[in-house]
């Protein structure tokens, strides 16, 4: 179920103690971000500094060891939950050529508007890293979003890419588990995928 903007403002998170936690200062700036969008986009208003998946997704926040700050796990696992409604409301990444946000399936959307997955989009993709639980082994990720970079910049730029990646391929990629070390969250990459595939098939890349 989408998170509301009072989900957002009224949640609260363990301190963490002898160990590192994020410096609350940062976290709550990221979730009054988050909050102000979900009321706008409840609103119904499309323009503003609006927060997106992608945006929470490649979050960092600082590390605090003297002072207490917020249990890392929690909000980590808060954040997938943030990008999943934002994700749902159409809030993914930054269009081509408005500044606006793309905003699939949201109603009333301004007729000739087509938002697309940009290389920079996929350059600074950020996912959540594992720590008890499998997760895709990070390089091979990295190295394959590389490619998908490489391609969707050259298609924009009417170019040939070297290693060009097809829609066909990605949906095939099967990427190792990492094990006893942390990796991206699986979730996370293949919801990607998805919207890599619908960019890739935009581009005739089927």
């Amino acid at each position: 179920m989408p998170l509301t903007p009072a989900d957002i403002r009224n949640k609260r998170f363990s301190t963490s103690r002898l160990r590192p936690g994020y410096v609350r200062d940062d976290v709550d700036l990221l979730l009054r971000r988050v909050e102000a969008t979900l009321t706008a986009v409840a609103n119904g208003q499309r323009g503003g500094d609006l927060i997106t998946a992608s945006d929470v997704m490649r979050s960092q926040f600082r590390t605090t060891l003297v002072r207490s700050g917020y249990d890392e796990e929690e909000v980590d696992e808060f954040l997938d939950r943030v990008a999943e409604s934002l994700r749902a409301a159409g809030l993914y990444a930054a269009s081509v050529n408005t500044g606006q946000f793309k905003r699939t399936g949201v109603p009333n959307k301004p007729a000739g508007t087509v938002f697309r997955l940009r290389p920079e989009d996929i350059r600074n993709k950020g996912f959540t890293t594992t720590r008890l639980r499998s997760g895709y082994v990070e390089d091979e990720v990295d190295a394959f979003l590389d490619r998908a970079e490489a391609t969707i910049s050259a298609a924009l730029n009417g170019a040939d890419a070297t290693e060009p990646l097809s829609a066909t391929e990605v949906r095939a990629v099967r990427f190792t588990s990492a094990r006893l070390r942390s990796g991206y969250a699986e979730d996370e990459v293949d919801q990607f995928l998805d919207l890599l595939v619908d960019e890739l098939e935009h581009h005739g890349l089927h």
